[in-house]
């Protein structure tokens, strides 16, 4: 359910799995941590499937640091995001319903258990919007900590995106 009147937007809902993906995915790219980090691993998963295509190619066994390296880092690119997805899933489920309203000082969540969230509007400095969310994220270099706004309890998805625009700008 969304609200939209001028300068107030209202949200409520439950977030899945799938809104905590893309928010992770949108908080590691918008960082530069994020970024090396998966390069890294990209790095990592073809240096390990070119030494094991080369070995095999030649007939003969690819070693095992090659094979180890070629599934760490599938492992941190494939299975460590859904996981850490899940997780946030379960937590935010255990608190119940979501209400996120956006105002003309921030955005501020609560939920039916739980400690209210609040960000003022000088904490947020940029936002990404997905397919299916609003990411909201704040100033921190390392982690962005990722505010989630689901666009299928959006009403009006561009009033939203207008109020988003007149605050921060044009998204990442």
């Amino acid at each position: 359910m969304a609200e939209a009147g001028g300068e107030h937007v209202e949200l409520v809902y439950r977030a899945t799995v799938g809104d905590f993906r893309e928010a992770l995915r949108v908080a590691a790219s918008a960082s530069a941590a994020g970024r090396w980090g998966r390069g890294l691993l990209f790095f990592a998963a073809g240096a390990g499937a070119l030494v094991t295509a080369v070995s095999l190619a030649f007939g003969g066994t690819p070693g095992a640091q090659a094979l180890v390296g070629l599934a760490a880092a599938l492992v941190g690119l494939v299975v460590l995001p859904r996981a850490q997805a899940r997780r946030l899933h379960r937590r935010a489920a255990a608190r119940g319903v979501h209400r996120t309203v956006l105002d003309l000082w921030g955005v501020t969540t609560t939920t039916d258990r739980g400690a209210p969230r609040m960000s003022r509007w000088s904490e947020i400095t940029r936002y990404a919007e997905t397919r299916g969310t609003f990411v909201l994220l704040d100033a921190h270099a390392y982690a962005p900590a990722p505010i989630l706004l689901p666009k299928r309890v959006t009403g009006d998805v561009e009033a939203l995106r207008a109020l988003l625009d007149q605050r921060l700008g044009s998204p990442t």
